[in-house]
């Protein structure tokens, strides 16, 4: 009965913390470090993790090479402090184990994405009352304003979370029928809508990439009636892309930033440029190795010193370069750029080949997809939300595996 009674526990916390993350870092991370410790007790996760590494071996396996790599680091980086820092982010990765066993159970699946999607409402709805003028109740992150209505989550890892979310419920959609069908298309175009509204140019590429791979996967291929719906939907994206005007706005900032790059003026090349231009720089300063795992900000200093013409005025030093992929080239030289590409091709690997009709089995690529192509110009792997919301779908889509080949050996 105890254990019973902690599993229960586990599965209302991580519920509860679903719906409060786009509101709450600080009451998320104390309901999930509560659902870890109820989770270990009652051997949730450790169920979870057998899973794990039942279904997932070898991105179970690159995934622990990340983190030994990151520990590695420490020992030539010249900051190990920052590096500590680094590493002690990366504790959201160990709820995987806990979502895939509570997950598991039907009834606690469909409660968990049930609590996604409450949490994704209201939040869509606080971002309309921030575009009307309503004040926050609390400070906006980065990025976030009337203008850019991105709410508590932040324009920059919005377009992948509600890109993710909107491309499940357009497949749930497809096996609903009445109010409910229209209830979730309208969901889905009011948050693709929105996804542009707040001019996050990677959530752009995001929603685009995932929605074309999705309507390939699973009606492309498969044709049939519901192909139009599919294409009609897909093309409502386009055109929102090609007629709102804040993304035309922010389409031909990226135009008028690579221009200025491919003509070596990076004055006037956008911040985020610069950014990788310093990461590139003080990746040449130890090319075999890398810096070491918190060892860039450190490195860039001087590299800021010695390009005075760079676009980067509010900084002193650079600590992210905004692409994952520089990023682990920097930190851990070669060896770090080929740990990262191995995991998100066995992330994506994972799902790719499996059944799509099932409804979410799907959300394992998907969620690979989107932190593989954002992270092109984030560091999505290390960003709260982008990273928490990734590992939570797949998650699903490993507890559903899981649960499939369990129904198929009995």
């Amino acid at each position: 009965m105890k254990q019973f009674n902690l599993h229960t526990l586990t599965a209302y916390l991580l519920c509860t913390a679903m719906v409060l993350i786009p509101f709450s870092i600080a009451a998320s991370n104390i309901l999930f470090g509560v659902a870890l410790v109820s989770g270990f007790i009652s051997g949730c996760w450790i169920r979870g993790a057998s899973l794990l590494w039942q279904h997932a071996k070898p991105l179970t396996i690159i995934w622990m090479i990340y983190i030994a790599l990151m520990m590695i680091g420490l020992t030539w980086s010249p900051d190990i402090h920052r590096g500590l820092i680094i590493l002690s982010k990366q504790w959201s990765w160990l709820i995987i184990p806990l979502f895939i066993s509570i997950c598991i159970e039907k009834v606690w699946l469909n409660r968990m994405l049930i609590s996604i999607s409450l949490g994704l409402v209201l939040h869509l709805i606080l971002c309309v009352l921030q575009f009307i003028g309503m004040p926050l109740p609390v400070q906006a992150p980065g990025g976030s304003s009337a203008q850019d209505p991105a709410g508590l989550i932040g324009h920059i890892s919005f377009g992948l979370i509600y890109g993710i979310w909107a491309a499940w419920l357009l497949h749930v959609s497809m096996m609903k029928k009445g109010y409910t069908r229209y209830t979730l298309w309208t969901l889905i175009s009011f948050s693709t809508a929105w996804i542009f509204v707040v001019q996050g140019r990677s959530g752009y590429i995001v929603t685009i990439v995932i929605a074309a791979i999705m309507i390939w996967k699973l009606y492309l291929q498969h044709i049939n009636s519901r192909l139009v719906i599919g294409i009609l939907l897909f093309s409502m994206l386009g055109i929102t892309l090609m007629t709102l005007e804040t993304s035309n706005h922010r389409t031909q900032e990226t135009l008028d930033s690579l221009h200025a790059f491919a003509n070596g003026d990076l004055t006037h090349a956008e911040e985020r440029i610069s950014l990788w231009y310093v990461a590139w720089e003080s990746w040449k300063t130890s090319p075999i190795i890398g810096v070491g795992t918190g060892g860039l900000a450190n490195t860039s200093i001087d590299i800021i010193k010695q390009h005075p013409h760079l676009n980067l005025s509010r900084h002193l030093k650079v600590s992210m370069p905004h692409n994952i992929y520089l990023m682990e080239l920097v930190r851990w030289g070669p060896t770090g750029l080929i740990v990262l590409l191995a995991f998100l091709y066995f992330w994506i690997k994972l799902g790719w080949n499996l059944n799509w009709q099932s409804p979410h089995l799907l959300l394992i690529s998907l969620s690979g997809i989107a932190l593989a192509v954002h992270g092109l110009t984030s560091q999505s792997i290390e960003e709260y939300h982008a990273s928490v919301y990734t590992a939570v779908f797949l998650s699903i889509g490993l507890a559903a595996l899981a649960a499939q080949k369990s129904t198929e050996n009995t």
